[in-house]
């Protein structure tokens, strides 16, 4: 137990005996919006998580608030451990996932209380950021912001690509083996490239994706290899279920380099429509009416070669950043980089970010980061404030209200577009903007996390 909540509950940690019991638990807590069934693709989930499946969750890794007298779960938090990339600099991070409360003991700040205990096991861990992909607003409450570019692709009708085009001259596409692992590390590693934010991938990470779950797993993706001549050239990954719409869910399409995306486009149509008809038989009145590219997100090589009329609004997954200044020492070399292949290459001077109560000041000596510090705006300045140019050192270059700053680090909003959307969101002078949109433009992300 790791302690007594009063009200009859205790919190603790999971073992590997609470699987079947959390798996009955998530399934319900978490239904799918306005249904009346438990979510089966979370229960099988939970599964994974707790028998030991996933790579590095293990049951301890999860918390759990219980009825004392009688051991029945009132609310759970997992953690997942994994490492992601910030520009290609490797950074260790904690996932929160899988996060309820029965509906009759909400309000009383379980989850509150078991995000306490979560974060500090996430310190200790040394995991410079916290991810979730949740609900709207609700992890706001816990010092997160929605800043990592999260979906928002097209779709396709059905009847917009009528008759299906035939599969081009020596192509053929197949369901990817765990002897494909080598071959699909090469790939991923590739289009990885293309986003400021990923998640590696290596052989034994793909073997888990490809044998690792269960079936009806809501992280499990059914990936298929697309071949050229005999040869493998690239993938391509749909989840479970349809879209509400009736589109079956493609969630990856890669290609190696030197590979005409428009015949692999041609080659991928067939086999995407039987699986989605595949998956619509296997539920009664439902259709597959399209095909969803939501999740390649709103920049993807797939755009270039043919003209969708449709798209979905984006999303995006939230961040907590603890410590901004030790976040941005560890991708110091990223940040580097950027300035360099900038028109601020070879920058000497001091760049102060102020957060309203916190702030962070780096240091650059012709292009190279000399310091990069905590720093604290100094409310003894004397004068109000409008953000104009100041010889006063006291006050910052820019300003960043609440957790703002994490949208810009993270590529999902321009400063320009920050600063529409926010008043006071104020940078003041013309070198510190265009140091900012070097170290931070907008860039985008394709995160398919370890779960």
């Amino acid at each position: 137990m790791i302690r007594d909540l009063g009200d009859g509950l205790v919190l603790r940690a999971s073992t590997a005996a609470d699987a079947e019991a959390m798996a009955a638990f998530v399934g319900d807590v978490l239904r799918a919006q306005d249904s009346d069934e438990p979510n089966r693709h979370l229960a099988a989930w939970t599964r994974d998580l707790h028998e030991g499946r996933h790579p590095s969750f293990r049951p301890g890794d999860c918390t759990i608030v219980a009825e004392a007298a009688t051991g029945a779960i009132v609310s759970c938090l997992h953690l997942v451990s994994q490492t992601w990339t910030y520009g290609g600099v490797p950074i260790a991070v904690g996932q929160p996932e899988l996060i309820g409360t029965l509906p009759e003991r909400r309000g009383r700040r379980l989850v509150r209380t078991q995000f306490d205990v979560v974060h500090a096991w996430s310190a200790e861990r040394g995991h410079r950021m916290q991810v979730i992909s949740g609900i709207p607003w609700f992890y706001r409450q816990f010092g997160y912001e929605l800043a990592i570019e999260r979906g928002g692709g097209p779709r396709v009708r059905r009847e917009a690509i009528v008759p299906v085009p035939a599969t081009p001259a020596g192509w053929r596409v197949r369901p990817a083996t765990v002897e494909d692992a080598a071959f699909l590390t090469e790939a991923y590693a590739t289009a990885s490239a293309r986003s400021l934010v990923s998640v590696p991938r290596d052989t034994a990470a793909w073997r888990y994706e490809l044998g690792g779950h269960h079936a009806d797993s809501a992280q499990r993706r059914v990936i298929l290899v697309l071949e050229r001549d005999g040869r493998p050239a690239g993938y391509v990954a749909h989840a479970l279920e349809l879209f509400s719409s009736g589109s079956l869910v493609v969630t990856q399409f890669e290609l190696v380099p030197g590979v005409s995306w428009r015949e692999a486009w041609l080659a991928a149509l067939p086999p995407l429509f039987a699986a989605g008809d595949a998956v619509a038989a296997a539920t009664p009145g439902e259709r597959c009416t399209g095909l969803s590219f939501w999740l390649l997100g709103r920049e993807h090589p797939l755009y270039r070669i043919f003209r969708f009329q449709e798209w979905d609004d984006h999303y995006a997954l939230y961040a907590r950043v603890p410590d901004v200044a030790a976040f941005l020492r560890a991708v110091t070399p990223a940040l580097e980089r950027r300035l360099a292949a900038s028109a601020c290459a070879g920058h000497t001077g001091t760049l102060t970010l102020g957060f309203y109560r916190s702030g962070v000041r780096l240091v650059f000596e012709r292009g190279t980061v000399t310091a990069l510090e905590a720093w604290q705006p100094d409310i003894g300045v004397r004068g109000l404030e409008f953000g104009r140019p100041s010889t006063d050192v006291r006050r910052p270059l820019a300003m960043f209200p609440d957790l703002t700053f994490l949208q810009l680090l993270f590529g999902f909003r321009s400063l320009l577009e920050l600063e529409a959307a926010f008043p006071d969101c104020v940078v003041r002078t013309s070198d510190a903007r265009a140091l900012l949109d070097a170290l931070f433009p907008r860039t985008p992300s394709d995160v398919w996390p370890l779960l």
